[in-house]
């Protein structure tokens, strides 16, 4: 009896494993399914700006005024704010809503990312990492795992988070480096 229990444990294992094979990530060009940039086999945006001669902490401040003007949920946290290292990390959620339309059943779709801002010698480096998925009451999906029926659903999803993440990163540009001062 033990044994067949265990048998059954073993092959279910198995399953599980399989089943999670089915549907790897397709990576193409440094993308995930051509859109997505992958970066150590995981997402990533990464964005150096040069501001002239602004100082560090005047960067900072304008760096840590935008992320409180665009933090749109109780979700969204910049947990790290340090002023001597110039740095900002904090937690963001973008959202992707798809139409219905006679070939795609559409969706409203909640991705979290990490967003780390690191303000040093007249620059600054935006980066979103650790993009995920929000998966209804379980826990959040990476992308670089997360599966759908419909691929050209997937794709289409896809294309418009980097499109709206792009758009994330140039409202930063825009705010930090064109900073129109009063």
């Amino acid at each position: 009896m033990k044994l067949a229990l265990i048998t059954l444990l073993l092959v279910g294992m198995i399953n599980a494993e399989n089943a999670s094979a089915d549907c790897p990530p397709v990576v193409a060009d440094g993308k995930i399914h051509g859109i997505l940039p992958v970066v150590n086999q995981k997402v990533a945006y990464a964005d150096v700006v040069d501001c002239g001669s602004v100082a560090q902490v005047e960067l900072f401040r304008r760096a840590r005024l935008w992320a409180s003007q665009s933090l749109r949920s109780s979700g969204e946290t910049f947990t790290v704010s340090d002023k001597e290292t110039g740095d900002l990390v904090g937690k963001a959620v973008q959202v992707v809503t798809l139409p219905r339309t006679e070939t795609s059943a559409g969706g409203v779709y909640s991705f979290r990312y990490t967003f780390v801002i690191e303000c040093a010698n007249r620059k600054y480096r935006a980066m979103i990492t650790h993009v995920e998925i929000e998966n209804g009451d379980a826990r959040p999906v990476p992308v670089e795992v997360y599966c759908q029926k419909n691929d050209k659903d997937l794709r289409t999803i896809y294309s418009e988070l980097d499109k709206q993440l792009k758009v994330v990163l140039a409202s930063l540009q825009d705010e930090v480096k064109n900073y129109k001062a009063f």
